[in-house]
């Protein structure tokens, strides 16, 4: 499991949100090869773990719940990505996602006693309204400008730019930015040519 997870982070998941990889668990190696992560039971295992999120063991993964909640996460990125902000029906459909029995409690540790969220039940419900939750974190935490989709359209990952400026346009400088600045390169030699 130690190697998978170090692929796991290899590849840029587990750096931002549970949502974020989750937009991503469809990815595109930046040569138009596409894996769908979510068809590897050893990747989504590793994501729970990573991110602390854990249903009920079940051989039911619902694919079909979390296919549609990549599909709304991926287009509330680009939506974001572009200085847009989610409508009131996606805004609804994120809602109906969080929408699950929880009750609260106290927990006391070394930091002193803080209320918890705890599911009524602990089941895909609970882990796919935990990852949705996390996309309303990062708006509730006005992060959204951070908010970007790798400019280079055979990638598309979606990632947090960290630069004070927030003019970061690919996921990684040393590839993605160094093949838009290759393909730049040989169109203006054609063009000359």
């Amino acid at each position: 499991m130690k190697a998978l997870q170090n692929i796991f982070h290899a590849a840029g998941f587990g750096k931002v949100a549970p949502w974020v990889d989750l937009a991503n668990s469809q990815e595109w190696n930046g040569f138009g090869k596409l894996t769908d992560h979510l068809t590897n039971s050893r990747w989504l295992a590793t994501f729970l773990k990573h991110w602390n999120l854990h249903p009920l063991p079940s051989k039911n993964v619902p694919r079909r719940k979390l296919v549609h909640l990549r599909f709304l996460l991926r287009r509330a990125a680009e939506k974001l990505a572009a200085g847009g902000s989610l409508d009131p029906r996606e805004i609804s459909k994120v809602n109906q996602v969080l929408n699950v029995p929880v009750w609260q409690k106290l927990v006391q540790d070394q930091n002193g006693i803080r209320a918890e969220m705890v599911p009524v039940r602990s089941d895909w419900n609970w882990v796919i309204a935990r990852i949705a939750a996390s996309l309303g974190e990062m708006l509730a935490n006005h992060e959204v400008e951070r908010i970007k989709v790798c400019a280079n359209s055979d990638c598309r990952w979606v990632f947090r730019d960290p630069t004070k400026a927030k003019t970061k346009r690919w996921c990684n400088d040393r590839t993605c930015g160094n093949r838009a600045r290759v393909r730049r390169a040989r169109a203006a030699q054609k063009q000359r040519a």
